[in-house]
């Protein structure tokens, strides 16, 4: 039998698993794009605004580091490429791991896989599957990206090429899971592995592009970056991506059928003969299980702060070259430094709120692989149980926006000399607690009505993110931005800190959590 029978029905068993997650992560990240070339239009549409947005970031190492090299400026496309590359280049390797994880480490953690090689499918399978569904659809997203660019009337050659580079990078990350899958055990250290190689891989093209530029072509998002689409339009690093995906194909074929399904090629190491004191109680379990997730959003958002916070010295000097943006930013308060600061927060707040969802939805996962039963048969109640979760992941939250604020104000006493913004900084991080809350405790409740209802949660935050995008880029009607709480969040440092909406947003939080645990209470478990 072929190590690939059965694949077409494992794409369909993959497709209809994710039918609700796979549009959502393709339409943000067109939405995304669409942000980028709707807002560069109109914020830099004459060549004399591109040429004052070059002369401000032209040779400047932080802004090098944070977007690469700034050669390609001096065109509409070039300035939208400059921009928009390494994020959403990120964003959608991070949206390949996910998805290749869920479809092969995470499906043999839960003992899916074997059920469906018991039923006659090929070991190369379910492999075959994760790959093919997460091409299509990063395929389907640069297909999209393609059509904004033609809607809005820039060159389709070039937009082409960029479009190929993001699905190169995401190529590239989906081909490495695919090995890292193998050589772990658990889904969680695979997501956490190839987190480090998408890190290093933004690191050494920071490095390299401030430098001599080496290191550059040693990071897979360096070779996106050397296309250079509306600049110089070079086809020929695409071939660097395409050559690593097949060769992380091979060898992740190869892996896989020399290792026992369930299992890694490298096995955990056996834990302390004797448990923690720690462990013993609800809190100190539900921390030792959500220790990971906390320790590396909180360092990952530090270190975004940190960065925004370094740059920080010349983001006045850029938000003048365009009349819009001094427009936009004027209007919330006379300090643009201010403006620019509270804007990244609430995105960065939305960002983070990603935690929360994950944290707050980790009862669902547990009680989904039927560890809660074991739990619950000792004398241990469901309401305690999930309660000693929320309140970790409550906490965490609070902490992990602080560590944000604390690393912005810390950048930006770095790049400046003015350590009197530290705390500053870190409080007005802390006043985006609140609507995160809230927005956990909606998740709270829709887990309390049903389990089925938990991946709603992730629906959700996206409609907040896209809230957000809608009321900074466009005129929506006010009660569909007074649907997020985000928008209830006072815009500090840029106005007065105002209590009183946060005072509301946090009472209603705990009213809602409490409603949800009440409803999971009365609720039977899967």
């Amino acid at each position: 039998m072929s190590g690939f029978a059965g694949t077409a029905d494992a794409i369909r068993f993959a497709l209809k698993r994710d039918r609700l997650i796979l549009p959502i992560w393709v339409a943000v990240l067109i939405g995304w794009i669409a942000m980028e070339v709707i807002s560069y239009k109109n914020l830099y549409g004459t060549t004399a605004q591109l040429d004052a947005l070059y002369r401000s970031v032209a040779g400047n190492p932080a802004m090098v580091a944070i977007s690469g090299p700034t050669g390609g400026i001096r065109t509409l496309g070039g300035a939208i490429t400059w921009d928009s590359l390494p994020t959403i280049s990120v964003v959608s390797g991070v949206f390949a791991m996910f998805s290749v994880v869920r479809h092969t480490r995470a499906e043999e953690e839960d003992g899916r896989t074997e059920l469906l090689l018991a039923y006659g499918s090929g070991r190369l399978a379910p492999l075959a599957a994760a790959l093919t569904v997460t091409l299509a659809a990063l395929a389907l997203a640069s297909a999209g990206y393609v059509a904004v660019f033609a809607a809005e009337g820039l060159p389709v050659g070039p937009a082409t090429l960029l479009s190929l580079s993001f699905f190169g990078f995401g190529a590239v990350i989906a081909g490495t899971t695919a090995v890292v899958c193998q050589v772990t055990s658990k889904a969680r250290a695979a997501r956490g592995l190839v987190g480090i190689v998408i890190g290093a891989a933004w690191l050494l093209r920071a490095i390299g592009d401030t430098g001599g530029g080496t290191l550059t072509w040693f990071s897979p998002l360096g070779w996106a970056e050397q296309t250079r689409p509306f600049w110089e339009d070079r086809w020929w690093p695409l071939l660097l991506p395409l050559a690593a995906f097949a060769v992380t194909l091979a060898l992740s074929g190869w892996l896989l059928v020399r290792r026992d399904i369930g299992g890694g090629l490298i096995q955990p190491r056996p834990g302390p003969a004797r448990a923690r004191k720690s462990l013993l109680h609800p809190l100190g379990f539900a921390f030792r299980i959500q220790r990971g997730s906390i320790i590396g959003w909180a360092v990952m958002l530090f270190a975004y702060g940190f960065a925004v916070g370094v740059i920080g010295d010349n983001i006045e000097q850029l938000l003048k070259t365009s009349s819009a943006f001094t427009e936009a930013f004027a209007s919330a308060s006379g300090n643009l430094l201010d403006s620019y600061f509270a804007s990244i927060l609430t995105v960065i707040a939305l960002l983070a709120s990603g935690f929360t969802v994950s944290a707050v939805l980790r009862p669902h996962s547990e009680e989904s692989r039927g560890r809660v039963g074991l739990l619950l048969a000792a004398p241990l109640g469901k309401v305690c149980w999930v309660a000693n979760h929320l309140l970790i992941a409550f906490a965490a939250t609070a902490v992990i926006i602080a560590l944000v604020g604390l690393g912005l104000g810390i950048g930006f006493a770095v790049a400046t000399g003015d350590s009197g913004q530290i705390g500053r900084l870190t409080g007005a991080a802390v006043a985006q607690t609140p609507a995160m809350w809230l927005t956990g405790s909606l998740v709270v409740l829709l887990y309390g009505l049903s389990s089925r209802l938990s991946p709603v949660a992730w629906g959700l935050l996206a409609t907040f993110v896209l809230i957000w995008t809608l009321a900074s880029f466009g005129d929506i009607p006010n009660w569909i931005v007074d649907l997020s709480p985000f928008s209830h969040t006072p815009a500090v440092p840029a106005v007065p800190l105002d209590l009183t909406p946060l005072l509301v947003m946090t009472a209603l939080s705990a009213a809602l959590t409490a409603s949800g645990l009440a409803l999971w209470r009365r609720r039977d478990l899967l």
